[in-house]
């Protein structure tokens, strides 16, 4: 059976990763040696959401299985939110629910692990990651953004009960990341969806890293 790499890149500059999510804002399908880009402000049809829509049904009517790294519970209710798209259970593949990614958070005694975490544990290659969390630094500085974070962490002090350092951290770290990836894509945007753009080569990245590990840990 076929299987392809689905992801989803999102309008989030909050710290809630599903409530503060405003939009899709590109959809990645394929595997180590082919991705395909769609994204929203497109002015090429053919490289349009629509067109996602499209390229994601017809795999779907012949049986194809789209895999992913939590794509259970942040992709596929997002797709459905925004773009209306349904995968069914049948054609998904978590990779985080694989044996071989399930018996790692339990020899490090964790309920789940970030997807570069486990990429390293393979030998998997996750440069893109590094790359935008670089770019992400350079916000955590920024007035506006370390505000936010000292409002938010009071606020998840008050209803998880977290400490306000943790919360504190959390909260920047989600802010930061948001408005690194928001305003790497509307650079991309800019440049008319080009390949030599820190947007692409983080969204495409995605893709091949996770299609790498679905064949160490799936196939």
């Amino acid at each position: 059976m076929k299987k392809l790499v689905i992801d989803i890149e999102t309008e989030n500059t909050g710290t809630d990763i599903m409530v503060d999510n405003k939009r899709i804002i590109s959809v990645q399908v394929g595997n180590s040696s082919k991705q395909e880009l769609y994204f929203d402000d497109s002015k090429d049809r053919s490289r349009s959401l629509t067109t996602a829509k499209s390229r994601i049904s017809s795999p779907l009517s012949e049986g194809v299985v789209f895999a992913g790294y939590n794509v259970k519970g942040f992709d596929v209710p997002l797709l459905k939110e925004f773009l209306g798209i349904e995968i069914p259970d049948e054609n998904l593949l978590e990779l985080y629910e694989t044996e071989k990614v399930a018996r790692l958070c339990r020899l490090k005694n964790r309920r789940t692990l970030k997807l570069e975490e486990v990429c390293e544990e393979f030998d998997i290659d996750t440069s893109h990651k590094q790359e935008m969390n670089r770019e992400a630094e350079k916000y955590k500085t920024r007035p506006d953004i370390v505000k936010r974070a000292q409002v938010a962490a009071k606020d998840i002090v008050n209803r998880k009960g977290w400490s306000l350092d943790f919360s504190y951290n959390y909260t920047l770290e989600k802010l930061a990341g948001g408005n690194a990836i928001y305003e790497s894509y509307l650079k991309f945007v800019e440049r008319d969806g080009s390949s030599d753009t820190l947007f692409h080569r983080y969204a495409v990245g995605d893709i091949i890293s996770e299609y790498r590990l679905l064949q160490t840990v799936a196939f």
